[in-house]
């Protein structure tokens, strides 16, 4: 088993030169309050919480932006879409691998399999009865292409509807497109949330689908590095098994950094709020991750999703501080 190790240790950040009365008690402090942190995401991750609670966060900012105010009702069907399709993903993998290989995830999903069919099933008619009552057609024609993309990724069921025309019995089968196909619909997701809230501004479409198109490419690919020995026995050519750790690591940062630009380009032009900027937060603490996860890799480990998942959660808080340091700045 991998060592633990959180992701920040915010004991660093109060180490001072010399003796201070109360500097070890502080740091102490601070790094059990960097390992009860991580250790909570880690949890949230095992129930399948971390990326519908970001996804959540990332909608959003998307009504915040489009329309000044947050859309509880966007925020709770998008929570319960991404819930819904996480459980279609990984139910598709129970029963696939061995104890050795298949994944913590799908073990516990397999041991309570008809419970959390039962559940995925009524959180995405949830979802679909949220977005019937609450917004327009144009955003039910894309929040139903959602699970659709998840079904034909992570089942047979692409197989089974083009009779093996294409030799490959899920859309994640096919050499290095799993990334590219998930960060795609991830940023039709987007577009569901702007038309569920009924946004005016045209350009925020294109902003938000390709911001996220790159962040969630990073996202996946990422993800990719915890299932290397899985993907590699499964047959699932992901761009780290194609690419090498090292040379998609040095991607992974090339990604981050021109997700940035994208959004500093869109403010400078003034096609997108500039208190938007508060969330170029979010890329620091993204290559803070990477970093971290090439450190694992280096002593031989595996880093898991959680930490990269609870990247989509920072966007809200990210969005709002920067609303707030606009306003009070003036810049607003």
């Amino acid at each position: 088993m991998n060592k633990f190790v959180p992701i920040f240790d915010l004991s660093s950040v109060f180490s001072v030169p010399g003796r201070v009365s109360g500097e070890y008690w502080l740091r102490s402090n601070m790094a059990r309050l960097s390992r009860l942190m991580s250790y909570g995401v880690e949890c949230m991750a095992r129930l399948g919480l971390v990326l519908p609670a970001g996804a959540a966060s990332a909608v959003s900012a998307v009504a915040l932006a489009g329309t000044g105010r947050i859309s509880t009702a966007l925020a709770a069907a998008v929570f319960l879409l991404v819930y819904a399709s996480y459980l279609i993903d990984h139910l598709a993998d129970v029963d696939r691998f061995d104890d050795e290989q298949a994944s913590k995830r799908s073990l516990a999903l397999g041991r309570r399999k008809r419970f959390f069919s039962v559940l995925g099933a009524a959180a995405l008619a949830a979802a679909v009865t949220i977005t019937g009552i609450a917004s327009s057609p144009a955003a039910m024609l894309f929040l139903v292409s959602f699970p659709i993309a998840v079904i034909l990724y992570g089942t047979p069921w692409f197989g089974i509807l083009t009779r093996g025309l294409f030799r490959y019995r899920r859309l994640k089968d096919i050499p290095g497109f799993k990334a590219f196909y998930t960060a795609f619909f991830w940023g039709l997701l987007m577009v569901y949330a702007d038309r569920f809230v009924g946004g005016n501004q045209p350009s925020l479409v294109p902003f938000f689908f390709g911001y996220t198109f790159l962040s969630f490419l990073l996202n996946t690919v990422y993800c990719d590095f915890k299932d290397l020995e899985r993907d590699r026995f499964d047959g699932v050519a992901t761009l780290p098994l194609m690419l090498g750790i090292p040379k998609t690591l040095r991607l992974l940062h090339i990604v981050n950094a021109a997700a940035l630009a994208w959004l500093i380009a869109f403010v400078a032009v003034g096609w997108i709020p500039v208190w938007t900027t508060g969330l170029a937060l979010v890329h620091g603490y993204v290559s803070a991750v990477l970093r971290h996860g090439a450190r694992v890799m280096a002593g031989g480990g595996l880093p898991g999703d959680a930490a990269i998942d609870a990247e989509f959660a920072l966007w809200l808080p990210c969005a709002l501080l920067g609303s707030w340091m606009t306003a009070f700045l003036g810049l607003a």
